[in-house]
């Protein structure tokens, strides 16, 4: 089994994009039900990119919208 640390560090696709990602996830954590913590305020960023890289959480790529 990969851990989230190993997926991220092995992340070969564009790592901006990914980023850019996880942090508009982060700015929309409320509207997350799989979200572990009851406080949104504590260890928001960390939780989300965990989500995100056990694929509890997906996004799609659209190349043609400006980021």
């Amino acid at each position: 089994m990969i851990i989230p640390l190993d997926k991220l560090l092995i992340y070969s696709d564009n790592k901006y994009v990914f980023t850019k990602a996880v942090m508009k996830a982060v700015d929309k954590v409320a509207n997350i039900d799989d979200y572990p913590e009851s406080d949104h305020n504590w260890k928001v960023v960390p939780n989300v990119l965990k989500l995100v890289l056990e694929e509890k959480i997906r996004f799609q790529y659209d190349d043609s919208v400006e980021i």
